[in-house]
């Protein structure tokens, strides 16, 4: 099976990332499928391309969801509420065709991919272990003092979590 440049290349970048950009990574696809779905969402004829697109957006949002220990933090906790929130969404939106909720859940992953884009600023590198050995992903533990990332944006007040 040959694989397009394009193909090999993001292979190549999925293999060396690190788990903070692996996260990343997920994001930004989760968004990017949202708004394809948005972009598509009153054309009659995309209908089944905008429920594909906002499906895979759903998808990468469970393996985000399922990703989080909570167990091992009290914000671990939080951030699966807010996953679930944001998947409760993305279900509400294709089952009852309600654009807002598709634009609400961009606007929380925006503000995820924010705090992970300054998270993979902050700590390129892979947080090590005991024994020097790097890990495979990142825990609340490893992450530095993120000043001004857990503060409310402006705009928090005007979504509610409640689902």
């Amino acid at each position: 099976m040959t694989h397009s440049p394009r193909d090999t290349y993001l292979e190549s970048q999925v293999r060396t990332a690190t788990p903070q950009r692996l996260r990343l990574m997920l994001i930004d696809g989760a968004l990017r499928f949202a708004r394809q779905a948005l972009a598509l969402w009153d054309d009659p004829q995309q209908r089944v391309v905008c429920r594909e697109a906002l499906g895979r957006c759903r998808d990468i949002v469970h393996e985000l969801y399922a990703t989080i220990r909570a167990d091992e933090c009290p914000a671990g906790k939080t951030v699966k509420a807010v996953y679930l929130f944001l998947y409760q969404q993305l279900a509400a939106a294709s089952l009852h065709h309600h654009g807002q909720k598709v634009q609400d859940a961009i606007r929380v992953l925006e503000e995820e991919r924010e705090t992970w884009r300054q998270v993979c600023q902050q700590m390129p590198e892979a947080p090590a272990r005991a024994g020097g050995a790097a890990c495979r992903e990142v825990t609340a533990r490893d992450l530095p003092p993120l000043v001004g990332l857990l503060q409310a944006p402006a705009q928090a007040s005007q979504l509610s979590l409640e689902a």
